[in-house]
Formats: structure tokens, C-alpha cells, sequence
């Protein structure tokens, strides 16, 4: 089908994010592997293949560089499971307790039970987001803009991964804090970069697939290319906008140091997941370093 230019993501945040990696990377990118492959998950041929490529425990060292060791092996098993559960749909109720010993032995323990109400709300959303996306392929819908927008916050399972800032960092921050609409919109836009900066870099594999580009080419009637680039200028806007609401941020008092570090936390996920892109074989192969230098990648 040809070429596309896609935006330099990791460009979009320099020179206000710092890239950062757990120190603990490498040995739990290989407990988590050697997990996934003990039968825990009853991954298929195929997916065994794929797991070394995504490089799971990478994105997760790139999100969370300053959790402990447990943490971060909890929180890359949960990515594991993620991705199952994306890559297999029917997984996602079939295998649906494969969850629960990470839930009881990690994050429960360690969370406030208004977190544990909004990670699960989260979890529930992704299931419907998943089943909507699923629904809309199989009878050829292209969603319009707003609403896919609104199921792709749900259904690529980011929600979750902002929630896990919180266990990552041991923050206690109250409802009453974490509701006030400047800190929601910061996590808003966080969600919004990483959604969208992933559904441009999945088009390349899956151009037939109802993602952002394509749901922009469809309404707006735009090229491939065109609809890259309006898709591409919605992230940078985006990231824009992620700065002018931190600089918006209240002063929280007793709460205000947590605040922060969810601040930090945030960015860590922005930051390290459009990084990850380049590094994982799920989106561009092998060839993920000649797209982050010069953007183009070959449609298939």
C-alpha cells in the first residue's frame, strides 16, 4: 500500500519530559517472560513467539523508573496480561482469573480502596471498550471522531496504566485531591497522547482497522498521509496543553507532595510509552529505529 511519514513522538516531548529506566529492567523483563511462559496464561504458539519482541518489561521500566523490584514485576506481569487479553479477545472472560492472583498478592494490599474501585471501574470500561471495538470491525463501522476517541481511552486499557502510578509510587492522595478538575485534565491529556501516538503507530500493521487515522480519513476524507499528519498534530497539541494545565496545579498541602509525584508519574508514562514504540517489534518490526529517524514506515 506504500509509505507514510509519522510524527517523531519522542520529539513532542523534548525538551520538557526526561527519559528515565528502572534499574531493575532487565531482571524482571526475564521473571516475567520465564512467567509467561510457565503456563500461567495458556499463551498459544504465536504469542509465546511475540512475547521477547514486545518488550513488556522495558515499557513498564520506561513508565514506573522508580518503583521497587516488586512492583515492577507486578505491574509488567499486569502488562502481560494486557496485551493477552488484547491480542486474544475471547481471553479477556475466558481467561478473565489469570488476573486475580496479581489483584490479591500485589495490588490490593498495597492500594486505598477508592483506588481499587477505580482501577476495577477501569477494567469493566476496557472490557465494553474492547467489545465495541470488536463489534464495530466485524460489520465494517468506522466510529466518527468524538465517540471513537471516547471508547479508545477505554479500550487500549491507558486508564489502568495511569491508575498504576499510584501503587507504583505508594501515593495517598484522597478523592476529594485527586477529582479536582485540574489534575483530571492533566490525566485526560496523558491518556490522550498515549492513545493516540499508539493508534498512529498500529496503522502501518493494520490500515483496515477503525483507528485514528482511518476513522480521520473516513470523516474527513483525507489521505493516509493527511490524516497522519491532522492525527500527529493532535498529539502535539495535546502535549501542549499537558503543560499549561501542570502549570495550573493548585497547591494541595498535605497532600501536595503525593501530588507531585503523581505529576511525575504521569509524565514518566508519557514519556517512556512513545519511547517504548520504537522499541517494541508490535508496531514497526524490526525496523523501529529507521522510523524514529526519519518517520517512514511501510503501510501493509
Amino acid at each position: 500500500m506504500g509509505s507514510i511519514r509519522i510524527p517523531n513522538f519522542p520529539a513532542f516531548c523534548s525538551p520538557h519530559f526526561d527519559l528515565r529506566c528502572n534499574t531493575h529492567c532487565r531482571s524482571i523483563s526475564l521473571s516475567s517472560e520465564k512467567w509467561a511462559l510457565s503456563g500461567s496464561l495458556s499463551l498459544d504458539a504465536e504469542e509465546e513467539a511475540r512475547l521477547p519482541g514486545a518488550r513488556l518489561g522495558l515499557l513498564a521500566a520506561l513508565c514506573f523508573p522508580t518503583c521497587d523490584a516488586g512492583q515492577l514485576l507486578a505491574i509488567t506481569k499486569w502488562l502481560i496480561v494486557l496485551t493477552h487479553w488484547t491480542d486474544r479477545p475471547r481471553s479477556l472472560y475466558a481467561d478473565e482469573e489469570i488476573f486475580d492472583p496479581i489483584w490479591a498478592k500485589s495490588f490490593r494490599p498495597a492500594t486505598r480502596r477508592d483506588w481499587q474501585k477505580r482501577f476495577q471501574r477501569h477494567l469493566a470500561a476496557f472490557r465494553l471498550g474492547r467489545a465495541i471495538t470488536a463489534r464495530d470491525a466485524a460489520d465494517g463501522i468506522v466510529p466518527d471522531l468524538e465517540s471513537h476517541i471516547s471508547t479508545l481511552r477505554d479500550a487500549c486499557g491507558v486508564e489502568m496504566l495511569l491508575d498504576l502510578i499510584s501503587y507504583a509510587d505508594g501515593l495517598n492522595i484522597p478523592p476529594q485531591v485527586f477529582e479536582h478538575p485540574t489534575l483530571q485534565r492533566l490525566r485526560r491529556d496523558a491518556a490522550d497522547i498515549i492513545a493516540w501516538a499508539t493508534d498512529i503507530a498500529a496503522y502501518a500493521q493494520h490500515p483496515h482497522t477503525s483507528n485514528l487515522v482511518t476513522v480521520v480519513m473516513t470523516e474527513r476524507r483525507y489521505t493516509a498521509q493527511g490524516a497522519v499528519h491532522f492525527a500527529g498534530n493532535m498529539v502535539k497539541d495535546t502535549m501542549c496543553n499537558f503543560l499549561e494545565n501542570e502549570a495550573l496545579v493548585p497547591v494541595f498541602g498535605d497532600w501536595d507532595e503525593d501530588v507531585r509525584a503523581y505529576i511525575n508519574g504521569l509524565r514518566h508514562c508519557i514519556i517512556g510509552y512513545v519511547h517504548w514504540l520504537y522499541e517494541t517489534d508490535r508496531f514497526f518490526g524490526e525496523t523501529g529505529e529507521d522510523v524514529r529517524s526519519s518517520g517512514w514506515v511501510f503501510v501493509s
